[in-house]
């Protein structure tokens, strides 16, 4: 009897624990327009696919140069935040930067989609809808940005681009640090169309 009845409160703890699991391992979902503290392990979830028209490869031209980016879609992503780490859905980015003679300046269209140079952070929607990426470039000294995208067209098919320069510190450790003119990759306003 005492063997059936420890099998029974064996089955009992299982089942006990395998609720907690289950409980504590559903993270919470939010939808893409939050922009309020959310809790450890939640997901922020691009639950009406608005980030779907972003995706694909966009071109545009400035300053005698070619800016060939393209976005993509990365679901559930790990947002490593300190003591309160969270998914989210984001676009990616990857670019390639052409001269006048069709020569490549600068191209990391070749990085892992979680080691990109370019990373979605969430939407703004005044005084219209924009989708702020947030720019890091460890190749040219951390220079940083961030860059707003949004649509002209009805059709989705023309991105209007700016990027704000967010660099804090250039130092003397940097490879470039008296270059003159100092590398910078990307255009601070361009149209893009997409391809």
């Amino acid at each position: 009897m005492s063997i059936k009845l420890n099998k029974n409160i064996m089955k009992k703890i299982f089942i006990l624990i395998t609720v907690h699991l289950i409980l504590f391992s559903c993270a919470q979902i939010y939808p893409l327009n939050t922009n309020t503290s959310v809790p450890t392990n939640a997901y922020i979830q691009d639950l009406n696919n608005e980030l779907i028209p972003y995706e694909g490869t966009w071109k545009g031209t400035w300053n005698n140069k070619t800016l060939i980016v393209t976005f993509k879609r990365i679901k559930k992503l790990l947002d490593h935040r300190e003591n309160n780490p969270y998914y989210k859905d984001v676009i990616v980015g990857k670019f390639k930067v052409l001269d006048s003679s069709g020569n490549i300046l600068y191209d990391n269209t070749n990085l892992a989609d979680s080691n990109t140079k370019i990373e979605g952070s969430r939407f703004f929607t005044i005084p219209n809808k924009r989708y702020v990426l947030l720019y890091l470039d460890h190749d040219i000294c951390d220079i940083s940005g961030d860059i707003f995208v949004s649509f002209t067209d009805s059709s989705n098919t023309t991105l209007d681009w700016k990027l704000m320069d967010t660099t804090d510190i250039i130092t003397s450790s940097c490879q470039y640090y008296n270059s003159n003119p100092f590398p910078r990759p990307l255009p601070d306003n361009i149209t893009l169309t997409k391809q």
